[in-house]
């Protein structure tokens, strides 16, 4: 299942599927293998002591593991750097919606690919986000502000997207030469996992820019960060301004196609 995961999101990104759809284009194929070749036991025992079979759900977090480390792996040009559950999903987060804002359930289940739970890890410990409604809103380094977490006092961080958060603050806040100072006392100006995440992050992050600055706060602080401290990292294209589209849900397949002369006359949620 997981190399037949790997193999057709391999391909279908070759094919120039990304985001939502790559996750969704992976389910069907890892799910007819395991209509084929039914029952599927796991190493789960169940109350009769004999393995249990192996569930549908848990075949599609094997296909969404396998998305992730393909993408992240795409992210850095062929590198296969691990990084922390936290950085992975902020990370994937960005690269499936390209958007701050996204749906709440599609967070949950992207948190629980990567060992995580949303409410307790992602939102109230690592302050990464923001429940609104029923989406959920990703904050900005200095909203994540706090002891021991983004602190600019702090020298060994939990996750190394806490440490590249609390670079971009200081230097949004206190500029150029205090950032360095942090990067110099933290060892973090010579990290080659930091700056592997800084170009994930470049990579992943919309770069679209109007009148000469991009449009994204955080991507704007990390082509400075690049630019002033890390000019040996790649740096992608700009961005043409994204298209307003709807997406198929990421972990549960595509929504259904809209009949015709339905929702007419409604106006579109900004």
């Amino acid at each position: 299942m997981r190399a037949t995961a790997r193999e057709k999101a391999e391909q279908f990104h070759a094919a120039g599927i990304s985001g939502v759809d790559l996750y969704i284009s992976t389910f069907g194929p890892v799910l007819a293998i395991l209509s084929q070749k039914w029952p599927v036991l796991s190493s789960e025992v169940g109350a009769d002591g004999n393995p249990s079979p192996l569930r549908p759900e848990v075949a599609l977090d094997l296909a969404r593991e396998e998305v992730v480390k393909l993408r992240k792996e795409k992210l850095l040009h062929g590198r296969a750097v691990k990084f922390d559950p936290v950085t992975d999903w902020y990370l994937m987060a960005w690269d499936a919606f390209k958007a701050e804002r996204f749906p709440g359930d599609e967070a949950r289940k992207l948190a629980i690919v990567l060992g995580l739970d949303l409410e307790g890890d992602i939102i109230r410990t690592k302050k990464l986000a923001t429940k609104k409604g029923a989406d959920v809103t990703l904050n900005q380094p200095k909203a994540r502000r706090k002891k021991g977490m983004v602190d600019q006092d702090f020298e060994v961080f939990d996750t190394m997207l806490d440490a590249v958060h609390t670079a971009m603050m200081v230097y949004d806040e206190d500029g150029a030469r205090a950032c360095e100072a942090f990067l110099k006392r933290t060892g973090l100006i010579n990290d080659s996992t930091f700056k592997m995440v800084i170009q994930a992050l470049l990579n992943t992050i919309p770069r679209t820019k109007i009148k000469g600055r991009f449009v994204r706060p955080e991507a704007q602080t990390l082509d400075d960060l690049r630019l002033k401290f890390f000019d040996d990292l790649e740096a992608p294209p700009e961005e043409e301004p994204p298209k307003i589209e709807t997406q198929g849900d990421l972990f549960s397949g595509p929504s259904e196609p809209e009949e015709e002369g339905e929702g007419e006359g409604e106006g579109e949620e900004e």
